[in-house]
């Protein structure tokens, strides 16, 4: 009866380490699988910050793309100014330029037309003087051709006898027509 009693109690401790031995293999289980779901999410945990770095790394790109793009567009805007106040400055050079050209111009016309006046007064005068000369040359010839023929008459009733008396003058006024 011992034996049995034994044997039973052989049989509960080798089930009662069996059970223990199914606790630990549990436990082992459990723990492993709790070992490999920290594992997990360490990877996770490590791909969602290696995400966020990429993330914050690519915001970093863009922002140092805008403030280049916002430094281009004010270089940019800055030179258009100074392009801007290039072209004022050369229009105002150029209107200052024509300005004086047409000054120049205006000058040299009014000096032309007190040259032409100058010259048109000359040529009045020595077109007047000439006509004068003319004149006088003209009055000159009649004045000879008047003497020529003064003279001429004179030298004719030089040449013809004087009448000596009325009746005698008549006479050779009947005879000679």
């Amino acid at each position: 009866h011992r034996d049995k009693k034994r044997d039973k109690e052989k049989v509960k401790e080798k089930e009662k380490a069996k059970e223990k031995e199914r606790d630990q293999d549990k436990e082992r289980e459990i723990n492993w699988d709790k070992e490999k779901e920290r594992e997990r999410d360490k990877e996770r945990n490590r791909d969602k910050d290696k995400e966020k770095d990429q993330e914050r790394e690519k915001e970093r790109h863009k922002d140092r793309e805008r403030v280049r793009d916002k430094d281009r567009d004010r270089d940019r805007d800055k030179d258009r100014e100074k392009n801007k106040e290039k072209e004022k400055e050369k229009d105002r050079e150029e209107v200052d330029q024509n300005k004086e050209k047409d000054d120049l111009t205006k000058e040299g016309e009014k000096d032309r037309e007190k040259i032409k006046d100058k010259e048109g007064d000359k040529d009045r005068r020595e077109k007047e003087d000439k006509e004068k000369e003319k004149d006088e040359k003209k009055e000159k010839k009649e004045q000879e051709r008047e003497k020529e023929g003064d003279d001429k008459k004179k030298k004719e009733k030089r040449s013809r006898t004087p009448p000596r008396s009325y009746s005698s003058s008549r006479r050779s006024r009947s005879s000679s027509r």
